[in-house]
């Protein structure tokens, strides 16, 4: 259950991004922390998670925003996150999930946007570029809908709508179409790419989809030793998602 915070824990995060979330409106007197009940399984992974929030919207039409250190003053803190939720959001469970995926981006890689050039370095040369990536996942925004539970929103007017092709730059959104295909994914307890719908149509090749996995989920942090290297390509495996999870969570799945 989500608590007031109090200016203690406040003053406890990295200054950068307690002056990020002021200048969003995300001041500590309007927030409540949130607790573990319904957190995504990947926050286990996630030791760069400074703060969870709720409270109103800081953003006009945002559900969740993730806020990233600045570096300067505070040493390593370009890894660390902090994230506040609308607490009028109808589909809290998938932005959880969503923003929790560009926790991990900027623990591992210092930034979310920086999951778009990292999927550039892991694909394939024969394999489908982040723009037709872009939009492969638009077209099948009506069958994510329908198949996967994505929210409607996303489906009419935003990552996953025709809208977003209208943008400069659609293939600078893919770390954010990855990131809600994830949440999908821990909110189903399914592997997206075993789909046949999203073989066919999304991510046709084993390149494809052995990049999709090293770059979402937990496959972006080391949790164990035994774990597999963060975001690196492996042969695919049709052992299904408990063989690509961390091995401290894979009795989670029956493994």
């Amino acid at each position: 259950m989500a608590k007031n915070v109090t200016q203690e824990e406040w003053d406890k995060l990295p200054a950068s991004i307690r002056g990020t979330l002021a200048l969003l409106g995300a001041r500590p007197e309007k927030l409540r922390a949130m607790g573990a009940a319904g957190a995504p399984y990947t926050q286990a992974g996630a030791p760069g998670l400074k703060g969870e929030y709720v409270g109103p919207a800081v953003l006009p039409g945002v559900s969740g925003a993730t806020v990233r250190g600045q570096g300067a003053p505070d040493i390593g803190a370009a890894h660390e996150s902090a994230v506040v939720y609308d607490e009028q959001d109808p589909t809290l469970g998938i932005t959880r999930a969503h923003e929790m995926e560009h926790v991990l981006a900027n623990q591992g890689l210092g930034s979310s946007a920086a999951l778009n050039t990292k999927w550039d370095e892991l694909i394939g040369k024969g394999d489908a570029s982040r723009a037709e990536i872009a939009k492969r996942l638009v077209a099948a925004g009506p069958y994510l809908q329908k198949k996967w539970g994505l929210d409607a929103p996303s489906a009419k007017a935003g990552y996953f709508s025709p809208l977003l092709l209208r943008q400069k730059d659609p293939h600078n959104y893919v770390n954010e179409q990855l990131a809600t295909l994830s949440a999908l994914e821990q909110l189903t307890n399914k592997r997206l790419v075993d789909d046949p719908y999203m073989r066919a149509n999304v991510f046709k090749t084993p390149g494809e989809r052995e990049t999709y996995d090293a770059v979402t989920g937990l496959r972006q942090t080391r949790m164990d030793p035994r774990d597999l290297p963060p975001y690196t390509r492996q042969p695919e495996n049709p052992g299904g998602i408990a063989t690509l999870l961390p091995t401290s969570l894979q009795q989670l799945f029956g493994k």
